[in-house]
Formats: structure tokens, C-alpha cells, sequence
């Protein structure tokens, strides 16, 4: 974490402030080189985490910032970028960026310009008891979760947690007179519990994101204790065969994002990666199936006014009953493929990002995948089993290692149960699944109504699908 050493911006004048720094930004780079294009990006965050681990704290707060700029002339496209938003920093990045394109010409004959002014969309909610919240008070909260858990049973060996609390915003501006920015808060928090048995180890986690309220720590770390006591005395498998999978809400989370989540990025499909090209308005999937890429819902904490590009983020239904809708698109793959953008620019976006927003050249991200829920609880999908089932409880390894080409994966559920005759049994111990993530749309069975929003950016139910291969 960067920490500036100074007070961030109130979260109430943020975006003005970023706005009034973009348009000197835009107004020096034309006299750096006035036949160019310009595309500045500004971005500050303050951050607020603590961790609770094998009763060793860590905990921190400052302020993360930085800019990014990319000129644009004769179809050569430069990037650069540098910590800090004064003036002086962004002032370094704009000459960078046109030197790069002094020093190295290489011509993008489909770069057709940056993003031409839009209204922008809604911001998120938010909740200003989040603002107030500093390191002291999440240790105190990762510190609750963890007794919580070990307080559960004896036989919880070890337990951990991490608390978070971000606010901040971006602006974007370019020479074609685009300038927008949003404001966004966000307060997550997770705890993992370690339970033991003889050599038995199980893992089980539970978490909470929110950015319309104060994250709910009560019953948590209980629960994830719960949980994993609950995957103690695992039986092997010792079968293969192909069976159904139920998917609970964290494990389906993983298959959507992992497979449909690729597939309909723009540059999957233009680069002709993605096996759903071409297939506008075609059956992809069990009629059952809708899921929607929703930019503007209010509780979700990816949304914002614009994405990174300054495009207004928006919703766009991808699959509606089982057919294929449309892609999401940025600015540059939207023209190539003679689209609009759905307003799906991120930078160092994902459930895995690692690079700082302003330090990541421009990808298409999903915002906020939601699947529509169907008409059967858990339970009654369970009951409903006849002869045997793998329930999956958590995201199995591997799974986001797939490919985006052919479909094909291969992952380790770690933690599941074996469902037989309509009643859970006993848990298993690791078994392989493997199958292809299109034929496992259409061979899909049921979707469920415990819907649930997950770190990977998804919103959905337990999904139940057939033909994949169990390995145990």
C-alpha cells in the first residue's frame, strides 16, 4: 500500500477535485504536442485493512494514488504511468508517453480513437459509516472473528481473518472533450477456520462485501467453524464416473465468472477465441438459464457513473433463457466489431486483480454478473437427487485455469459431499471434476434460489449441472 503521508480527498468534492486536475492535465499535454490525442486518468483510493493470523496483527492505512496517460498519433498508441496525481507527476507521464511514441512507431491501423462524450450512468450506494472507519476498528473486528471461530470447537486448530475498508474515486479525460469520474466505497471482510482431526485438515471460510452498510461480523466466525468441522471424517470416493454436480452459491460463482465471464469479452470474440462468436440470438444454454451483466446495481461494489475509459457503465443481459444476447465491449474492440460499448472498460479489474489500477493498460471486464434465480431451494434440490450427486461447497482449484478456446477444464473440489437418494451424506475427501464449461451450460439442470453475492464479482444461486467426469 502507497501512503502519500497526507489527508485523501473528502469524499464529498473528490470528483471535482480529480476533474479540475484532469483538465490541466489535458490543457499541458496539448502543449506538449498539439496534433496528438490525450487520455488522462486519475485515481485515489484510501485504504483502511487489518489481518488477524495465527494471533500475529497486521494492519495498515494511506492512501493509494497514481495516474495513467495514453497519447495517441498517427495510429501509434503509448502508455505510461507514475504514483501520485499533482500536477508535476502527471505532467512526467503525459512527456513519457510522448516520447515513447517518438522513440518506437508502431501503427495500430484499428485504433479509431479514444471515447467520445456520454451521459454517465448511476454511482453505487454507499454508506457513510464506512468513511469513518480506521485500522483500529477493523482489528477489532478481524480479532472477533477469529475467537469466534476458535471458541466454536477444540478441534478448530487454527483461524484467520482479514477486514477491509476502502473510499475514493477516479476521473478520466481525453482530448475529445470526455471528462467524467464516480466515487465508490467498499467493506469486506472474510475468516478462514482450520479444523483438525487425527491427520484429517479441513478448510472453511465465510466473508461479507458490502458498500451500503457496516459489514455484519455476528454468527460469522462461528459459521465458518461450523463449516469446517462439517468436512471432518471425508470418505473416498474410489469411482470414477459422471455424475451431477451442485454447484453451492461460492463454487457456481466460480464456474460463471471462469467460463461465461471469458468468453463474452470483447477480445475473445474478435480475436477469435471465444466458441460463442457468431452465435448472437442462438440457444447457448438450458432455457433456465438468464444472466446479466449488471454495471449499475446499486449494492454491488463494482459499480460506478463510467468505467476506466470514461464510457457510462450499464446493464446488459448476456444469455436471456438459455440464448446468447450480446458481448461486452470497450471502446476499441466495440468498434472493431462494429458495436457500442457496454461500458466494460476496467483497469486491472477482476476478483484477482493485482496490479494497481492506474500501473494496468485497458481490459474488458464483467462488472457484476447476475444469475436469475430459479424456483427450488437447496434443500429440495438435494431431496430431488435420485441415485448420487457431488455437492461443491467451495471454488474448486484450478478452475480459473480453464480454457477459453475450447471449454475444456480440470479442477479439485476440496471441499464437497456425497449426495445420495435425496440426502446428503458424507463429505469427500479431494475429487477431480472435469468436463467443458459449454456443454455444461446446456446440461444444465436446475438453478437454485439461495442467491448470493461473492468475492468474484457474481451474484447467483447454486446451479446443478450433469455429464462432468467425478474422479475420487
Amino acid at each position: 500500500m502507497q501512503s502519500t503521508g497526507k489527508k485523501a480527498l473528502d469524499y464529498q468534492n473528490i470528483k471535482d477535485e480529480l476533474l479540475s486536475t484532469v483538465d490541466t492535465g489535458i490543457k499541458c499535454a496539448r502543449t506538449v504536442d498539439a496534433e496528438a490525442e490525450f487520455e488522462i486518468y486519475l485515481f485515489q483510493r484510501n485504504v483502511a485493512r487489518a489481518t488477524v493470523e495465527q494471533g500475529v496483527v497486521d494492519a495498515a492505512d494511506g492512501i493509494v494514488e497514481g495516474n495513467a496517460v495514453r497519447a495517441a498519433k498517427r495510429n501509434n498508441v503509448s502508455f505510461a504511468s507514475s504514483s501520485g496525481i499533482s500536477t508535476e507527476r502527471l505532467k512526467r507521464s503525459i512527456e513519457e508517453a510522448i516520447a515513447s511514441i517518438r522513440s518506437v512507431n508502431i501503427r495500430d491501423e484499428r485504433f479509431k480513437g479514444f471515447c467520445e462524450p456520454k451521459k454517465p450512468g448511476n454511482e453505487g450506494a454507499f454508506a457513510d459509516e464506512i468513511l469513518q472507519l480506521d485500522k483500529e476498528r477493523l482489528i477489532e473486528y478481524a480479532d472477533t472473528l477469529v475467537k469466534d471461530g476458535r471458541a466454536f470447537d477444540k478441534r478448530i486448530l487454527t483461524a484467520g481473518s482479514s477486514c477491509t475498508a476502502e473510499w475514493g474515486g477516479f476521473a478520466i479525460g481525453n482530448t475529445q472533450g470526455l471528462q467524467q469520474a464516480s466515487r465508490s466505497v467498499s467493506n469486506t471482510c472474510n475468516v478462514q477456520c482450520l479444523a483438525t482431526e487425527g491427520d484429517e485438515r479441513r478448510v472453511a471460510y465465510e466473508y461479507d462485501i458490502t458498500r451500503e452498510r457496516l459489514i455484519r461480523i455476528e454468527g460469522m466466525g462461528r459459521k465458518a467453524a461450523e463449516k469446517a468441522v462439517s468436512l471432518l471424517g471425508a470418505r473416498r470416493l474410489d469411482r470414477t464416473a459422471v455424475l451431477p454436480t451442485i454447484w453451492e452459491p461460492i463454487s457456481a460463482a466460480s464456474y460463471v465468472y471462469s467460463s461465461l465471464g471469458q468468453s463474452v469479452r470483447g477480445e475473445h470474440v474478435v480475436e477469435g477465441r471465444s466458441p460463442l462468436a457468431g452465435k448472437i440470438g442462438k440457444e447457448v444454454a438450458n432455457r433456465h438459464l438468464t444472466i446479466t451483466d449488471d454495471g449499475q446495481d446499486p449494492s454491488s461494489i463494482s459499480t460506478e457513473a463510467v468505467d476506466d475509459e470514461g464510457q457510462p457503465q450499464q446493464t446488459s443481459v448476456i444469455i436471456r433463457s438459455g440464448r446468447l444476447v450480446q458481448f461486452l465491449f470497450d471502446n476499441y474492440y466495440a468498434g472493431i466489431y462494429g458495436a457500442q460499448s457496454t461500458g466494460n472498460a476496467s483497469r486491472g479489474g477482476g476478483p484477482f486483480a493485482s496490479a494497481l489500477p492506474y500501473e494496468a493498460t485497458l481490459q474488458i471486464r464483467p462488472k457484476y454478473l447476475k444469475v436469475e434465480p430459479g424456483r427450488k431451494s437447496l434443500d429440495d434440490i438435494i431431496s430431488s437427487v435420485d441415485g448420487q450427486a457431488v455437492l461443491i461447497v467451495d471454488a474448486p482449484i484450478g478452475i480459473f485455469h480453464s480454457s477459453v478456446s475450447t471449454g475444456e477444464f480440470s479442477s479439485v473440489a476440496q471441499s464437497s459431499f456425497l449426495v445420495e437418494n435425496g440426502e446428503r451424506k458424507c463429505p469427500l475427501h479431494p475429487v477431480s471434476v472435469s468436463g467443458n464449461f459449454y456443454t455444461g451450460f446446456r446440461q444444465l439442470l436446475s438453478v437454485g434460489t439461495d442467491l448470493e453475492m461473492t468475492p468474484f464479482t457474481v451474484e447467483t444461486p447454486s446451479i446443478v449441472f450433469d455429464g462432468f467426469s467425478i474422479v475420487g
